[in-house]
């Protein structure tokens, strides 16, 4: 007993659904890929990728001894991982790092306020840290990874010897030479 004979209406059936399946099928390949707005969405979802380089200021790092960490561990060149908004977001190369002395104003005899060296905070540094890395432009600004690059973003940077908390204080767009 033969189910499916070419003879049978079960057969029949079956193969009438079967062919408009695969012509509706073949409608929408062709639509999809005939479309005008294809073009479109193909360069949304490639937005345009340009170097950029983003200031970061780390205030009251506590640290022993900063000489050993700037040689060894925030050293140019060197790779750090990125975190923004506590979302972790790559890896960025340190350009530079400045140590910004801590100060505090004293007032003198004679009324006028000098600023000096803040006795108190032996372990703490403050640090000025340009990172540099590839960022996608869009319509609402630039996007490091899935965050947002914007002055005041709270970041994270991390390596080897070291993780710190600071905040961006600057955003820049490096033009090609």
């Amino acid at each position: 007993m033969v189910i499916l004979s070419f003879k049978s209406r079960l057969h029949k059936r079956f193969s009438y659904i079967l062919g408009r399946f695969l012509l509706v099928l073949i409608l929408l390949l062709v639509s999809i890929f005939c479309s005008p707005i294809l073009p479109v969405m193909v360069a949304e979802a490639n937005p345009a990728i340009e170097s950029v380089e983003v200031d970061v200021l780390i205030q009251a790092m506590g640290v022993r001894n900063p000489q050993v960490l700037l040689e060894d561990g925030l050293k140019v060149g060197n790779s750090t991982k990125v975190t923004l908004r506590n979302q972790p977001e790559g890896m960025m190369s340190i350009q530079s790092v400045k140590q910004l002395p801590i100060t505090i104003a004293v007032p003198q005899p004679d009324g006028s306020v000098k600023e000096l060296p803040d006795p108190k905070d032996n372990y703490k540094v403050d640090l000025l840290i340009t990172l540099a890395g590839k960022a996608q432009i869009q319509e609402k600004g630039l996007f490091f990874g899935k965050s947002q690059l914007r002055v005041g973003t709270p970041t994270e940077i991390e390596g080897f010897n070291y993780l710190s908390r600071g905040s961006i204080i600057d955003v820049r767009i490096v033009k090609s030479k």
